[in-house]
């Protein structure tokens, strides 16, 4: 399965959470005296102190983000994916496509490897498709002949599978703002200069946000790292750093949003319905957990 953080967010120095104030009171109190003073004019309040740049240039960067996610309807492009293993200090890659449409108002999205290269460089034709849609989580293994479909949603609720620390793949699109800020600190990046995968980024925005504790991705996760396109905002790419040393790297390239999809990619997202005698089926209901 791939990783629960997958794809691709943004500018640098720790935003305070919703609702809390960057200015103060400061007053002072006087003196006892036997008599009564003379009455003065009631102290003013300290003035704030000016917004760091950094944060200010997060901060106009997230509406923007939110903003722009709420028009994209359809995204598609090649997805590579890189997955370090740091204690055999390995790394394998995948190669295939991405696609994400809204349906109903309800976000949906495939991907579809069809090579990997191992750890010792030796690439294989490995077809996987993994399908969200409707609440539920699919992967169809080619090889295997095995076809897993999982509902992940409880019925009647909804989710974006794509949503940090929330979906089992997520990726940058959409995102709200305030539900970022809760969940991370975020800061200004640049492109790393130890992922080869991102060496060709150029006119990019970048973002590391660090999970808060008590969050859902803290426990495991050291720090995401995001980039998005600064013409389009489209995200082009995202790094999954977790803290036993294992690094996840996605690419996207050749990205159309809200352009025409094409049917053989439109095809990669609806749920397919095999043949029993032919595949493995495995299909898992809600259960709500334990």
């Amino acid at each position: 399965m791939p990783p629960r953080a997958t794809l691709a967010v943004i500018i640098a120095a720790t935003l305070p959470l919703p609702g809390a104030s960057a200015s103060w009171v400061f007053a002072q109190a006087e003196p006892p005296v036997a008599a009564p003073p003379p009455a003065a004019a009631t102290p003013a309040a300290e003035p704030a102190p000016p917004a760091d740049a950094a944060a200010q240039r997060v901060d106009a960067f997230l509406d923007e983000l939110e903003k722009s996610g709420a028009t994209i309807d359809t995204m598609s492009g090649t997805l590579a994916l890189e997955k370090f293993d740091a204690f055999v200090e390995e790394t394998e890659r995948r190669f295939g496509r991405l696609v994400v449409d809204r349906k109903d108002g309800k976000r949906r999205f495939a991907i579809y490897f069809e090579e990997v290269i191992d750890g010792s460089g030796r690439s294989d034709r490995s077809v996987s498709h993994w399908i969200y849609s409707d609440g539920w989580l699919c992967e169809q293994d080619h090889r295997n002949r095995s076809f897993t479909k999982r509902q992940i949603v409880a019925p009647g609720e909804t989710l974006d599978p794509l949503a940090l620390g929330e979906g089992p793949i997520p990726m940058p699109i959409g995102q709200r703002k305030a539900e970022v800020l809760a969940r991370f600190t975020v800061t200004e990046h640049e492109i790393p200069q130890d992922i080869p995968l991102l060496g060709s980024l150029k006119n990019v925005a970048a973002l590391k946000l660090v999970p808060k504790d008590g969050t859902p991705m803290a426990k495991d996760t050291a720090a995401v790292e995001l980039f998005y396109d600064r013409t389009s905002l489209a995200p082009v790419g995202v790094v999954i750093r977790e803290k036993n040393g294992n690094r996840t790297v996605a690419r996207i390239n050749k990205s159309v949003v809200n352009g025409e999809v094409k049917a053989e990619d439109r095809a990669l997202l609806e749920i397919p319905e095999l043949d029993p005698k032919e595949w493995a089926l495995d299909v898992r209901p809600w259960r709500k957990p334990a």
